[in-house]
């Protein structure tokens, strides 16, 4: 790359002030205004190469609304607005200007929909792959941001489309649920919410222990995508495929009542402290075998 310099230089250009963005990229910090809002909302999401996307398939503009995307979602899983974000990347020692141009592009495409200006952030060229992080601030909107931990027995277990087989493409290509959640919260009694990040049934664990409960999912009503019948020579079944996979970025969520057009039926919440899959009759229980982090 020619010059971080000249990279953050013509980021500089590229961004524009507006209501809330009193400052963007430039100096030290951004700066914000930030009046009618009872709660601040922040969260931050990373993707690395080889874990999440692949750099010699995936194009920079596609790995950048990734990132974008995977923050977007989480703002969805509280059904709160995004406001505003930062991104920092790492990219590898003889990137391109244009290269890291088209990243930025990406960033600022996701993010354009949403009325999310990128504020600031931070790049640097290493020896290893590709890294990057964005942070976004979430503003309530009006509503009460909904948690992980309000589940209670009684509620149904919902989730807002099919799951399962996101590694054929869907993976890089998801759409973040916002204005969805946004419409569920509103008119709904949600109780917990999470987005599929890292497979139905670990996400539904995420929720049965902060929420102290039980859960029941019948196995007949789960949503299962056409990718997850794609055979992948695995030996897993679609089911097995739409309850572990992960990366389908849906929302599961419980309430006491939900008759969204969107929303899909899957269980129910009940007293105790483990998570069950309902098949043929019988109940066994129902293991946490999504993503997870090997540190």
């Amino acid at each position: 790359m020619s010059g971080e310099f000249e990279f953050i230089d013509w980021i500089r250009r590229e961004q524009k002030t507006g209501d809330c963005v009193l400052l963007g990229s430039g100096d030290d910090l951004a700066i914000l205004r930030w009046t009618d809002q009872p709660l601040v909302l922040i969260g931050v999401d990373q993707v690395l190469d080889g874990v999440h996307f692949d750099s010699a398939r995936h194009d920079p503009r596609a790995i950048a609304r990734k990132v974008m995307n995977r923050n977007l979602s989480d703002c969805a899983a509280m059904a709160c607005l995004p406001a505003a974000a930062v991104a920092t990347v790492a990219l590898p020692l003889g990137t391109t200007l244009p290269y890291a141009q088209e990243f930025y592009r990406g960033l600022e495409e996701a993010a354009r929909p949403f009325d999310c200006p990128i504020v600031g952030g931070d790049t640097a060229s290493w020896p290893g792959k590709l890294a990057a992080t964005v942070t976004i601030l979430g503003r309530t909107g009006g509503l009460t941001p909904v948690r992980r931990d309000g589940a209670r027995p009684g509620d149904g277990i919902f989730v807002t489309g099919p799951l399962g087989g996101s590694i054929l493409g869907r993976h890089m290509t998801f759409p973040p649920r916002v204005a969805l959640a946004r419409e569920l919260a509103a008119a709904f009694p949600i109780s917990a919410m999470i987005d599929i990040s890292d497979g139905l049934s670990r996400d539904l664990n995420h929720i049965a222990s902060q929420s102290r409960v039980a859960a029941i999912v019948d196995a007949a009503s789960v949503p299962i995508h056409a990718d997850a019948s794609v055979d992948r020579g695995d030996g897993r079944s679609p089911l097995e495929h739409a309850l572990h996979d992960g990366e389908d970025y849906e929302l599961l969520f419980t309430a006491a009542r939900c008759d969204h057009p969107a929303a899909y039926r899957i269980g129910t919440i009940v007293a105790g402290d483990a998570v069950f899959l309902e098949q043929h009759g019988r109940r066994q229980p129902l293991k946490p075998l999504g993503w997870e982090h090997r540190l």
